[in-house]
C-alpha cells in the first residue's frame, strides 16, 4: 500500500489504517501480535502511533499491555518510557480524582441533592483492573432537573470557578440551559484540580429521537441507581446494566465511534466485572431503536476482548451477521485523527442535500445568545445583529480554505469515507 506522505513524511513503512489497526490489537486482549508486524516499523511510525496514543488517552492501557501480554515485543525503549510515564502520571491523577469525586459527592449529599456519578468513575474504580487504565479528564455528575441549580450554586459556594473566563457565566447557564443541552457549562473544582460538569440528562437532545432517547434513559438510570464506595465514602452509581447502555448510546450515537478505544476496553472490563440484566438490557435497545449502534459496538468488543459474557438475542445475531462491511471502518473511526474531526462531522451527510443544508443554516445563523458569547457582546444589544457579518466574513475566508485544504488530504478522505459507511449502517431501517 502506497504511504500518504501528509501522514508519514519520509517514512517507507506502515501506512495509518494498519498502525491503527496494530495499535487496536496491541491495546487488546483477542488479538495476537506476531514480532515481525511490529519490527517492520521505523521510527517515525512509532512516533505516529505514539500521537495516536496521546490523542486518544491509551498510554496507561498499552504499558499494561507491553507488561502482560508483549514483553517479548521489539519495542523502541522511548516508546516502553512513555507509556510507562503515562501510567504513573495516570496513577496520580486517579487518586486526585478519587479525592475530588468524594469531595464534589459530600458537598451535595450535605445540601440534600441526590447524585449519579456517570460513566469513568465507576469504570475506573469498580471495573478496570487498576484505576490508571481508565484515565478521566473530568467528573460528569447527574442531578435531578428540579435541582440543577441548587447543586450548581452549592458547588460555587465551596469555592468551585466557572472553567469559561469572562464576565457572562449568567449567560452561558442560560444557554446550557436549553432544552437541548444535557448539562451545565464545566466548574473547576474547588481545589482547581479537576473540572466537574453538572449533568441534568445523557445525551444532548437536538431532535425529538434523541429527546425519546435521553428521557428513557434518565429514567432508567435514577430507577435503578446503586451505590458503591469511593475511598472513604459511598457515591451514586448507574446501575451495570444502565452504564454499559450509557456507553453504548453515547459512542454510537452522540459520537458515531470518534470518542476512540477505550469505549471497547470500557464494555470489556465492565462486563467481566459487573453482572448486567440482559432481558432488560435488550429490551431497552429495542425501545431505544438503537439496535445496530448496540450490535457494533458489543461484536467490536467482543472481537478485541476475549471471553466477554454476553447474551445475544435472535436478532442481535441476525444483525451481527451484516457486519462484514462495517467491521473494519468501524475499527478505525476509533482511532480517527481528533484534528480531522471537524471536518470529518461537516463531510457526514453532504450526499443528503436536505441534511446539508440544515447544517450550513445552523452554522451561520446561530442563536443570538450564542453570538452574544462567541463576541462577548449582550445579547439586547443592538450592535450584535453586526456580529452575523462578521461571523460569516470569518467562516468564508478562514474556515473554506482551511476545509478546502483539509479535504485534499487522503488520510480525511479515507476517515471520512469510514465515517460515511458506519454512520449509514447505524441510521438504516
Amino acid at each position: 500500500m502506497a504511504i500518504d506522505r501528509h501522514e508519514f513524511p519520509g517514512h517507507s513503512g506502515e501506512p495509518a489504517d494498519a498502525l491503527r489497526l496494530l495499535l487496536l490489537d496491541l491495546i487488546s486482549d483477542a488479538r495476537d501480535v506476531n514480532r515481525e508486524r511490529v519490527a517492520t516499523l521505523d521510527a517515525t511510525a512509532w512516533r505516529a502511533m505514539l500521537d495516536m496514543v496521546r490523542q486518544h488517552r491509551l498510554g496507561a492501557l498499552l504499558h499494561w499491555q507491553i507488561e502482560h501480554r508483549h514483553t517479548a515485543l521489539a519495542i523502541p525503549d522511548d516508546v516502553r518510557e512513555e507509556v510507562h510515564d503515562a501510567w504513573r502520571i495516570s496513577t496520580r491523577r486517579m487518586l486526585g480524582m478519587q479525592y475530588e469525586l468524594s469531595t464534589m459527592n459530600k458537598l451535595l449529599e450535605t445540601a440534600g441533592i441526590s447524585s449519579v456519578a456517570l460513566k469513568g468513575p465507576f469504570l475506573a474504580y469498580h471495573a478496570y483492573p487498576q484505576p490508571a487504565l481508565r484515565p478521566m479528564r473530568d467528573l460528569d455528575i447527574l442531578v435531578a432537573e428540579n435541582r440543577l441549580i441548587d447543586a450548581w450554586n452549592t458547588l460555587i459556594a465551596a469555592g468551585a470557578r466557572p472553567v469559561a473566563g469572562g464576565d457572562q457565566h449568567d449567560l452561558r447557564l442560560a444557554v446550557a440551559l436549553r432544552a437541548d443541552k444535557h448539562h451545565l457549562p464545566g466548574l473547576e473544582t474547588p481545589s482547581g484540580f479537576a473540572m466537574v460538569e453538572l449533568h441534568r440528562g445523557i445525551q444532548s437532545a437536538a431532535s425529538a429521537r434523541e429527546r425519546d432517547r435521553n428521557t428513557l434513559l434518565v429514567r432508567d438510570l435514577w430507577a435503578h441507581a446503586t451505590t458503591a464506595p469511593i475511598g472513604s465514602n459511598v457515591v451514586g452509581f448507574p446501575a451495570a446494566t444502565d452504564l454499559l447502555l450509557h456507553i453504548i448510546m453515547h459512542a454510537a450515537y452522540d459520537h458515531f465511534l470518534n470518542n476512540g478505544p477505550l469505549v471497547l476496553s470500557d464494555i470489556a472490563f465492565l462486563l467481566r466485572r459487573q453482572p448486567i440484566d440482559w432481558n432488560r438490557f435488550w429490551r431497552t435497545v429495542e425501545a431505544l431503536r438503537s439496535m445496530r449502534g448496540t450490535v457494533l459496538l458489543l461484536d467490536l468488543a467482543a472481537s478485541y476482548w476475549r471471553d466477554l459474557p454476553i447474551e445475544w438475542t435472535a436478532n442481535a445475531i441476525m444483525l451481527r451477521d451484516e457486519l462484514d462491511t462495517v467491521r473494519r471502518p468501524a475499527a478505525l473511526l476509533l482511532l480517527q485523527d481528533r484534528a480531522l474531526t471537524p471536518d470529518i462531522w461537516r463531510k457526514r451527510g453532504t450526499g443528503q442535500s436536505r441534511n446539508a443544508a440544515r447544517r450550513v443554516v445552523a452554522r451561520l445563523l446561530i442563536p443570538r445568545d450564542e453570538m452574544a458569547l462567541l463576541y462577548g457582546i449582550d445579547p439586547r444589544s443592538p450592535r450584535l445583529l453586526l456580529c452575523y457579518p462578521a461571523r460569516w466574513w470569518r467562516l468564508a475566508t478562514r474556515r473554506g480554505p482551511e476545509a478546502w485544504h483539509t479535504g485534499r488530504r487522503s488520510d480525511l478522505r479515507r476517515q471520512a469515507e469510514a465515517d460515511s459507511q458506519v454512520s449509514q449502517w447505524l441510521r438504516a431501517a
